[in-house]
């Protein structure tokens, strides 16, 4: 059994992530202007699902034949 990689979702998931990260660390403020607490609370699920789905995505099981 080997583990494929692929790079696309892996990169996706990298960037949902640092997203993420930045949103918690209220450094995207500096590039995003949110209406509330609410907004950036969202923004922050849905960059942090975008990296989990991106995660599993990137790694794959195949199988090998004998």
């Amino acid at each position: 059994m080997t583990i494929k990689i692929d790079f696309k979702f892996l990169l996706l998931a990298i960037i949902g992530f640092s997203v993420a990260f930045m949103t918690v660390n209220e450094t995207i403020d500096q590039y995003i202007t949110f209406a509330g607490e609410a907004n950036a609370l969202g923004f922050f699920l849905m960059s942090a699902m975008l990296g989990t789905v991106g995660l599993f995505g990137a790694f794959e099981r195949v199988k090998s034949t004998k």
